[in-house]
């Protein structure tokens, strides 16, 4: 009797694990799928945000975007102070206090208007050329402050991503961070890559710099 009915004891067991493993398979297509559609998306031209959250004392957000030019090229916009005038919306004054090559430590001053306060911050900056940059706050009117630029080179091009969290002082709705992150991050990236003459030129470079925060 127990012989005959151990099969069918174990038969709900093998259909669930059956169950799992097509639940995988399906799961594992679709992020195939997925991160696909993004490659095609990000050789498009594309600034593509990977991930955009809020909490309730700031935001953080993930974006990439590919550039054809090699990784010196996009590194040399971001670390430049006066460059920085450009892409960064609302910067009021940029001044690099220390730099060893591989450290360094800077004064951002950015006024965005009335619906955020005005932010007077010091972040330090450790550098692994031409593959990644982290920076963090160090003093300032700011909670928190902290994020990453990396560098892939692939066969279509520099994968560029960066990310950044966020954390104001004073009091700010969390969706308004979140919102102000959302909406200038792109922007920022683009006018990157524009500067870089990462985009093969003509109409392209004029959109990426069109995007630009401030004027030359």
């Amino acid at each position: 009797m127990t012989k005959r009915l151990l099969p069918i004891a174990l038969l709900p067991v093998a259909l669930l694990l059956g169950g799992c493993i097509a639940c995988s398979a399906a799961a594992a297509s679709t992020a195939i799928a997925e991160e696909s559609a993004t490659r095609a998306r990000l050789e498009a031209g594309e600034v593509v945000a990977r991930e955009t959250r809020g909490d309730p004392q700031g935001g953080s957000a993930r974006m990439q975007m590919l550039v054809h030019a090699p990784a010196q090229a996009v590194w040399a916009v971001i670390v430049s102070c006066e460059l920085a005038f450009r892409f960064v919306d609302g910067l009021q004054r940029c001044e690099v206090l220390e730099d060893s090559g591989e450290r360094a430590l800077v004064h951002q001053v950015l006024d965005r208007g009335w619906l955020t306060p005005r932010l007077d911050f010091v972040f330090e900056s450790l550098r692994r050329p031409w593959e990644q940059i982290d920076f963090r706050l160090v003093e300032g009117n700011l909670k928190a402050l902290e994020g990453s630029w990396r560098f892939e080179e692939t066969a279509a091009g520099t994968l560029v991503d960066h990310e950044i969290r966020l954390r104001p002082q004073a009091p700010v709705p969390a969706f308004l961070v979140r919102r102000d992150i959302g909406r200038t991050m792109p922007d920022l990236l683009a006018c990157v890559r524009g500067l870089a003459e990462g985009n093969g030129g003509g109409k392209r470079q004029q959109q990426d710099l069109g995007r630009c925060a401030g004027s030359e």
